[in-house]
């Protein structure tokens, strides 16, 4: 079987993963310092050693230095010396490591502006990426170094670890390439400075400064460990400080994993003495605790500005280290908090069982010095226990509800109807919906008073398990089916209905006006329960008291509800308004989520930018503002914001706190935290579709289908007329292999959307029901359900949606074979998703044009799409997209014949897809490493590949995916000369493709291959039947490469039974139908088998004609 590569997923998603912006300006890795004659030369500067044997000559052996020099200032052998000039090399000579200059262009891609570095591995250089306009740091290998096996393994080390550690602390490395026969690494370019450079300029660091940047190497050291990868280099020198204060930790090239033994020997001496912990110098098994020592060094020079265990070299210092208890930080300087020289001290524990296990477990003594445990990680002290542990979770229990407007509303904005009120009688007493205010007053400047008013009021009426407050964009939404409008009066029978959808027995609704500056509120509360209509007002209040009036309107409401005395005492208590006071940030606050309701990210944004600018300490405005940004793409932005609003949610009251953490978890992709916060929160909250419908969307995303069906079956359990939900399940069972089956929920859908003339849902749910009959191989309805979608979408002028339309019309048209109407509709698609700033759908479209170029075999367009869309899948931190990318590219590398490139990209996919643990992704890229080493003649190596593939589609109970592997097992077997085995895996893959009701082209290459099998086992007859089989399928498929390639096996059974001149014709014919492909592959094995017959003829001359375009057409591969 070929290998695999894969489009991206048709089916709609809700949430859009961010983007990530860029820092510029400096290389992570390339810091140049000052070198050793420098009065500023560092103290712990000392050259990294790699691989050293304890008996090799130590550092004490080299030349001693002047008196007037530290002991210490040692350089790194990356900071050794500045390059001289080249001013007089020829640009146009060949390049080196050494011989790079500024207007130098490497590669046709990248110009060199400056050299950052040079020392005895090599040189680092600023550069531009000319093909994605955007600088990069080239670390560049010397040439006589770049012959050592060991040394390029070291580069490929470098690479391949540092990208199974995707993190904002952690360097991003971009690619290994080769060019103009200099071997490099791309990476990032980051604007800021080493620590090193810091301490030199002011010398220590507060244990406030000491401490954040601590936790954030804590954190890439936790990321780092989490994958098995340890450091073993750390110093100043490798970690950076960029303008914004974010901390990079790089230079992986002396990290290994901790299961193996890297390429590193027991007894070898490996990193930079001065920050060497005990078991390292000693030449012992390391593990993440030795990292841990380092940061305990690093810490301690931050805070001093001198290095413990002071003697007169550094081997005299790493003895001691060996031997001595560390004497406590503030004993330097008794303005050190105690509590803060006690972390130190722990770190830098000779007796590994007393120093911290995990850089977690630092990372939370870190924070509870800093009082931010709770609002920063929620990452627990081994003494405090798992997460939710000592909370008052029945408080949040009463408010989780209410909170989730603020956090996690906009998932759900498409609801269509509520809640079934066949609910279990022990749920909510009374069921509470606050409808926004009308204005009155004429004066449009206003408008935004009518929601806010609504919002402060759902959340300061409070909350309590007796008492189910809807949310504000549950409202939002039922009000937007029902076709009510801001300014609609509220009659009788208008609440009716506003009841009957959002299922509530009780609302609240009202206007408002201004008269001079004084503002005046009329509501009422109106109980269909009881038959109760009670009027409410608020009279004379400015806008700054608004908040003020609320409140007290609140109290009204809550003693109109009809609760127990207890009851209200517990709404009282648990009762909070948004966290901000100014009336300026709210309405820009209350415009931005009306605006991220309508979809209208951008200027959405811009409204919560200036509420956060007017109020610095708005929490939920920086929530809101990271939700922006991260349906815009912006990951690094989206983060911190909701970082931001973190840390500011300290204060406030349980349930909000956690629930903005949790959602930062989800902006953040850390989906495991995610998963755990929304868990802890179902437990109080087990009947909260809310939050079931938030879980299910983050095991969406992270391929837990069966979770995630799950979540949305339970939520249709209590509401089967919830159609976002509907849709939801229909897009799970798709994206799970099962398109049959998400027929009934998407029609249910779109039963509702159309009852409802909801037309924005209904293009939505069609768009899906394409995507559906796409992966039922029905590509004419198909194309009929998008092109509907289509004219809907541009008919509301969805902007995204056209786009997304455009995208799947031109991947089902090029399933059609109408490859120009493919490529028209591919590039209008990306047009509009790059004039909208969606980084994300343009890093998917690109994905689909790369394999679009990869199928015409226009294989290096192909490689410039992926690698583009590959660049923006790391900047969004996408690790799906990234292993969608490497898989990708290493299957154009295959095609061209570029086995160790396709090798590369493969294994750095596999990696990243075991460390997602998608088992059908992890099962994708190893058939294709399969298939390079089955090219490559490693047939046992192949062998082992499809057979580990095999086993985790059974796994998986994919059939499907268990008969590609099995198939390919039978074609080692040929490989091999086991005839046998090869017919029996082949026809058991045959099998399994029709227990699924395969139709497609792996089930006309399948029963091909089958008779293939047979025929070089001698059964001609059997091979016959099957070969005619799969020639008739593939041509019901059209599809020219298939049918090229099965004339030829039919042409092959006919030379292997003696009957050449059948032969000879059947290759003529496969040769006709390849020259209307584009697979040159598939043309040269045509041309290759016929001219094989025409000298088992002796017809020399023909086979001479024939021969000679393929000998050209070789020679192009």
């Amino acid at each position: 079987m070929a290998s695999i590569p894969k489009k991206v997923p048709e089916p709609e998603q809700n949430e859009k993963p961010p983007t990530a912006g860029t820092l510029d300006n400096r290389d992570a890795a390339a810091v140049l310092t000052p070198p050793p004659s420098s009065p500023d030369a560092a103290g712990s500067d000392t050259p990294t050693i790699i691989d050293q044997p304890l008996d090799a000559p130590t550092m004490v052996d080299v030349d001693p230095k002047p008196a007037s020099v530290n002991p210490y200032d040692a350089p790194t052998m990356i900071d050794a010396t500045v390059a001289p000039t080249m001013a007089g090399v020829s640009p146009t000579a060949p390049a080196t490591a050494n011989m790079l200059v500024p207007g130098m262009l490497l590669g046709r891609r990248y110009e060199i502006l400056a050299l950052l570095g040079e020392g005895g591995m090599g040189a680092v250089y600023k550069a531009m990426d000319r093909e994605l306009n955007r600088p990069v740091a080239l670390k560049v290998i010397r040439p006589e170094l770049a012959k050592q096996k060991s040394i390029i393994d070291r580069f490929k080390q470098e690479l391949l670890l540092a990208r199974q550690i995707t993190h904002r602390n952690v360097v991003r490395i971009y690619d290994l390439g080769e060019a103009d026969g200099v071997k490099f690494i791309t990476m990032e370019f980051i604007e800021g400075q080493d620590l090193r450079s810091l301490l030199l300029s002011k010398q220590k660091l507060t244990p406030e400064e000491a401490v954040d940047i601590t936790q954030q190497v804590c954190r890439a050291l936790e990321a780092a460990h989490s994958t098995n990868v340890i450091h073993r280099d750390l110093k100043p020198q490798n970690i950076m400080r960029d303008e914004t204060g974010r901390i990079v930790v790089m230079d992986f090239g002396l990290a290994r994993t901790i299961a193996s033994d890297g390429m590193t020997k027991t007894g070898a001496l490996v990193g930079t003495m001065d920050y060497m912990s005990p078991e390292q110098a000693l030449g012992q098994t390391l593990d993440q605790r030795s990292d841990l020592y380092t940061v305990g060094l690093i810490m301690y020079e931050l805070l001093t500005g001198k290095m413990p265990f002071a003697a007169d070299s550094a081997i005299a210092s790493l003895v001691k280290r060996t031997q001595e208890k560390v004497a406590p930080v503030s004993d330097h300087d008794e303005a050190i908090p105690r509590s803060v020289s006690n972390i130190v001290s722990k770190c830098l524990e000779r007796d590994l069982t007393l120093r911290y296990q995990t850089a977690a477990d630092l990372l939370s003594d870190l924070e509870a010095w800093q009082g931010k445990r709770a609002a920063a990680t929620l990452s627990f002290h081994a003494k405090v226990g798992p997460w939710g542990q000592g909370l008052p979770w029945p408080l949040i229990a009463t408010v989780a509800t209410v909170i989730l407007l603020a956090s996690l509303g906009w998932l759900f904005r498409d609801k269509l109807l509520p809640v079934s009120k066949q609910h279990v009688s022990a749920g909510p007493q009374v069921s509470l919906a606050i409808l926004p205010f009308r204005n009155a007053s004429g004066d449009p400047s206003l408008d935004w008073l009518g929601s806010s008013l609504a919002e402060m009021l759902s959340t300061d009426v409070g909350q309590s398990a007796q008492l189910r407050t809807v949310s504000q964009d549950r409202v939002h939404q039922v009000l937007s089916d029902l076709r009510i409008g801001p300014g609609a009066s509220i009659d009788p029978a208008t609440v009716s209905r506003v009841a009957q959808f959002s299922n509530a027995d009780t609302l609240v609704w009202g206007q408002y006006a201004k008269f001079g500056d004084q503002i005046r509120v009329d509501a009422t509360l109106q109980d269909l329960k009881h038959d109760r209509r009670v009027p409410l007002k608020i009279e004379n209040v400015s806008e700054k008291d608004v908040p003020a009036a609320v409140d007290r309107l609140a109290e009204t409401v809550r003693q109109n509800l009809a609760l127990s005395r207890d009851i209200l005492q517990e709404l009282k208590a648990s009762s909070f308004q948004p966290s901000s006071k100014s009336p300026e940030a709210l309405r820009a606050y209350e415009q931005g989520l009306e605006l991220l309701r309508q979809g209208k990210n951008l200027e959405a944004l811009k409204s919560l930018q200036t509420a956060t600018a007017t109020d610095s300490r708005f929490a939920l405005a920086f929530a809101k503002t990271g939700e922006a940004y991260s349906r815009l793409g912006y990951d690094t932005e989206a983060e911190q914001a909701a970082r931001k609003s973190v840390d500011l949610s300290e204060n406030l009251p349980p349930a909000e706190k956690y629930l903005i953490t949790a959602d930062h978890f989800r902006i953040a992709k850390d989906f495991p935290k995610a998963i755990d916060s929304y868990q802890n929160l179902a437990k109080v909250s087990p009947d909260n579709p809310d939050i079931q419908a938030a879980l299910g969307s983050i095991y969406e995303n992270t391929g837990d289908f069966a979770k995630a069906r799950e979540l949305y079956e339970k939520i249709l359990a209590n509401n089967p007329k919830d159609a976002a939900t509907l849709l939801a399940v229909g897009r799970v069972e798709i994206l799970s292999g099962n398109p049959q089956a998400s027929l009934d929920p998407l029609n249910r859908a779109l039963s509702l959307a159309i009852q409802l003339d909801n037309q924005e849902q209904k293009g939505t749910v069609l768009h899906v029901m394409g995507a559906a009959y796409s992966y039922l191989n029905k590509p004419d309805d198909a194309l009929q359900y998008y092109k509907q979608a289509l004219e809907i979408r541009q008919r509301l002028g969805q902007k995204k949606g056209i786009a997304d339309g455009l995208n799947q019309i031109a991947q089902t048209y090029d399933g059609l074979g109408k490859s120009d109407l493919a490529f028209q509709n591919y590039n209008s698609a990306l047009q509009i998703y790059r004039d909208i700033g969606d980084r994300q759908d343009t890093g998917a479209v690109l994905v689909n044009l790369g394999q679009f170029e990869d199928d015409h075999g226009k294989f290096d367009e192909a490689l410039k799409f992926l690698k583009e869309s590959l660049q923006i899948q790391r900047d969004v931190h996408n690790q799906d997209g990234e292993g969608l990318c490497l898989n990708n590219i290493g299957n154009t590398y295959l095609a061209k014949g570029d086995y160790d490139n396709a090798r590369l990209y493969f294994e750095q996919a596999l990696q990243l897809r075991e460390k997602i643990n998608v088992p059908s992704d992890v099962a994708t890229t190893l058939h294709n490493l399969g298939e390079v080493s089955s090219k490559s003649g490693q047939y046992d190596q192949a062998l082992s590949q499809y057979m580990r593939a095999l086993q985790l589609y059974r796994d998986a109970h994919d059939l499907h995916g268990a008969a590609m592997e099995g198939f390919s097992i039978g074609t080692i077997f040929e490989y091999q000369g086991r005839y046998g085995s090869a017919v029996s895996s082949k026809k058991q893959a045959v099998d399994d493709f029709r227990a699924v009701q395969e139709h497609s082209y792996w089930m006309a290459e399948a029963i091909s291959g089958y008779g293939d099998a047979l025929s070089q086992a001698g059964q001609f007859d059997a091979a016959a039947k099957n070969l005619d089989q799969a020639l008739t399928s593939a041509r019901d498929l059209k599809n020219d490469d298939v049918i090229a390639e099965i004339l030829n096996r039919q042409g092959d059974a006919a030379f292997y039974r003696g009957d050449v001149p059948a032969a000879t014709a059947l290759y003529e014919q496969a040769l006709r139908s390849a020259s209307k492909t584009t697979d040159r592959n598939v043309l040269l094995l045509s041309k290759m088998n016929l001219v094989n017959a025409e000298l088992a003829q002796g017809q020399f001359q023909n086979a001479l004609k024939t021969l000679k375009p393929v000998l050209d057409e070789t020679n192009a591969l």
